[in-house]
């Protein structure tokens, strides 16, 4: 989409849609001013969300080539990570940590990033820092409530006047601003950027907080002496060259799914879902499990135990057992022929968020908000032993598929590799402080896909823990991932309400299943890799057959 199409006419006097590596100053004198709502409209336009290690807020700045400068705070950006910036479309864009940028003396920095599509730029103009002249603050905190989901606000205010340079901040205004608006424009009445917010202090003397910012004519004249990187690719289809072979490489073909039925279950949110190859079963925040038929998806059976919200469901290989962890902080072994509970498992001291049943059936693990993972005999449902090391909630577990290898994925961050026979730790994989959401293992073992809190995955070398690379384009987190069993495929599903298919090769976006009204918590790739099975919030599951 060209986002550019959507704009007002009234902001072509206001956005700048040039492609010049430098923007002058406009004159304060010259733009008409503006409606309030018609300067929340400019700054939307001109305005990202930068998500990471930390983040905040950022403006379009620059564009040369097919590469964009944000402009933003630095303490938004000055811990090294993945980050990526979330464009006005909502589409999200991976950033080189290497290329950006810090502007020495002033709290700032330059973000770079690849795009070939069209995003406005906002106009810079000196600020006449007039006290009285209004002003608006824009930027993406976060929201009240338990969801916590980002938000766009801009917020009118008054200038105040200016303070003593501090960290280069010297514009005051009496704008109300929030965390995650770090970063933002501060923008004139004609909707022009005459600086950057960043910081809330106390005025002297005075219980009254009030927010300051750093007049872009400071960024400017650095600007003026600095040359800025270009992006050498874009960042969702980075790769490594084939030895010895220096072409270029095709761009993976897309996979055209189509949705055959949509289910609708006994609950607000299914958690978890896992799929055999005649069934599929589904975790229920009412506390059941639904057992549906595939291809048709009519329900087979309701399975009842837990007192609580079914978090994870799992299968065994051959389609007979089935494994379910609960808020109620137990584990249950399900005999599927007789649809009847054979074991409960007890043991962990908080809600279990996910199980695994490994290839063999010899283990089931399960991963706790305890912040450990229980290995429980496959078939006697003994507890063998109990693993500690993460310092977060367990998120995620799986099992490689020779049985030998558990990983663990945490809120912590990190992905741990255990020997699953004889608990002893492998490696500890950083996630950059992104909490790991999902993971799975490639039909080869030699691989590991991590689902990320920020909308990345990341595919990990299980040999070496090196990060082979990292998927990027979904806008929110990650909390389901499954690759086809020939290994070609990547399925991700994402609290952005859809279904991404990856080639796992190339990292390419092969495909973009859209439908889901809420949150996508889980998904799941028949083994003919003809079908996927995609469920989430609103009770809502949907079966997709390849077209």
């Amino acid at each position: 989409m060209n986002y550019s199409r959507t704009i007002p006419a009234f902001l072509s006097a206001t956005i700048a849609l040039s492609t010049i590596a430098l923007i002058p100053f406009t004159s304060p004198q010259i733009a008409l001013a503006l409606t309030a709502d018609q300067v929340k409209t400019v700054a939307k336009a001109v305005t990202v969300r930068i998500e990471g290690p930390k983040g905040g807020s950022g403006v379009i700045l620059e564009k040369k080539g097919n590469t964009y400068y944000i402009l933003t705070n630095w303490h938004v950006v000055d811990q090294a990570g993945d980050y990526r910036v979330i464009t006005p479309d909502g589409q999200s864009h991976s950033v080189y940590y290497t290329l950006i940028r810090r502007m020495p003396g002033a709290d700032l920095a330059i973000v770079p990033f690849s795009s070939p599509q069209s995003y406005p730029l906002a106009t810079l103009a000196n600020s006449p820092a007039t006290a009285g002249k209004r002003v608006s603050v824009a930027g993406w905190p976060i929201s009240g409530g338990s969801l916590r989901q980002p938000i766009f606000i801009a917020t009118e205010g008054l200038l105040t006047g200016r303070q003593t340079p501090w960290n280069g901040y010297t514009l005051v205004y009496n704008n109300l601003v929030r965390a995650g608006m770090s970063g933002g424009p501060v923008l004139d009445d004609g909707g022009r950027l005459v600086a950057i917010n960043g910081i809330v202090r106390l005025e002297e003397n005075s219980d009254k907080i009030v927010a300051a910012g750093i007049e872009i004519n400071t960024f400017m004249k650095w600007r003026s002496t600095i040359s800025l990187p270009i992006v050498p690719q874009s960042p969702t289809a980075k790769t490594s060259p084939t030895p010895g072979n220096n072409s270029p490489r095709k761009p993976a073909s897309a996979i055209a799914f189509a949705a055959t039925n949509t289910l609708k279950a006994p609950s607000e949110v299914v958690s978890s879902l896992s799929l055999a190859a005649a069934y599929f079963a589904t975790g229920n925040s009412n506390g059941t499990i639904s057992v549906w038929n595939l291809p048709g998806g009519e329900l087979k059976t309701t399975l009842r135990s837990h007192g609580e919200s079914v978090n994870a469901v799992a299968m065994s290989a051959d389609g007979k057992i089935l494994a379910s962890g609960s808020d109620d902080k137990t584990v249950k072994i399900w005999k599927l022929e007789t649809d009847a509970v054979t074991r409960t498992l007890s043991g962990h001291s908080d809600a279990v968020s996910t199980v695994a049943i490994s290839p063999d059936g010899e283990f089931l693990v399960s991963g706790s908000w305890d912040k450990t993972i229980k290995i429980w005999h496959g078939k006697t449902g003994e507890l063998l032993r109990t693993f500690t090391g993460h310092s977060g909630l367990v998120n995620a577990v799986t099992i490689s598929p020779d049985s030998q290898v558990l990983a663990s994925g945490s809120k912590d961050g990190s992905i741990k590799l255990w020997n699953l026979a004889t608990g002893q730790a492998i490696r500890t994989m950083s996630g950059k402080n992104l909490s790991v959401l999902s993971l799975a293992f490639s039909p080869d073992g030699k691989s590991l896909a991590t689902g990320n809190s920020n909308g990345t995955i990341g595919l990990w070398n299980v040999g070496n823990g090196q990060l082979i690379r990292r998927f990027s384009g979904h806008t929110d987190g990650v909390w389901s991932v499954a690759i086809s069993r020939d290994g070609s495929t990547l399925v991700s599903g994402s609290w952005d309400k859809t279904v991404k298919l990856w080639d796992v090769r190339s990292g390419d976006l092969r495909g973009t299943l859209s439908g889901h009204s809420g949150y996508v918590s889980a998904v799941a790739i028949s083994g003919d890799g003809k079908t996927i099975v995609s469920a989430g919030w609103l009770g809502e599951i949907k079966i997709w057959n390849r077209s």
